[in-house]
């Protein structure tokens, strides 16, 4: 069983987002190993989906699962990991769930490592300032 995505599939999903973390735009090259191919649909939670490790379910993230914007993802974002599409629940299918990058609104993901123009969710503005207080609320 294949264990994460092909270097194939990283190179697809690097090249779709231009070598840069998906949240903040911090460039990523060879040269730097701080970066990680994140999973919206969590490994643990997707058991029997076939689009684990495909492009439309792997966002590149700078940081780890503990720090940088991956960690941010896991650690502190909580439920507006979710709104903004970074995470999936279990029910959910990645490539029908748009993401959030603030370089370029709403985006809906598919497996052939594209990504183009989506509506917001439900609930969710076209624009958002600040992506870790997504409400406006400022703790």
């Amino acid at each position: 069983m294949m264990s994460g995505p092909t270097p194939e599939t990283r190179r697809t999903v690097l090249g779709r987002d231009g070598w840069k973390c998906a949240i903040c735009g911090r460039e990523i090259d060879w040269r730097w190993s701080g970066y990680s191919i994140h999973h919206r649909l969590k490994r643990s939670q997707g058991h029997g989906y076939t689009g684990l490790h495909q492009a439309g379910n792997l966002l590149p993230l700078c940081g780890s699962g503990s720090d940088g914007c991956h960690g941010w993802v896991h650690d502190q974002a909580g439920e507006a990991a979710y709104q903004l599409g970074y995470l999936v629940h279990p029910w959910q299918n990645p490539t029908a769930t748009p993401v959030y990058y603030p370089r370029h609104g709403w985006q809906q993901l598919d497996d052939d490592g594209r990504r183009q123009p989506a509506q917001p969710p439900e609930g969710m503005p076209d624009y958002i300032p600040d992506i870790k207080h997504p409400e406006g609320t400022q703790e």
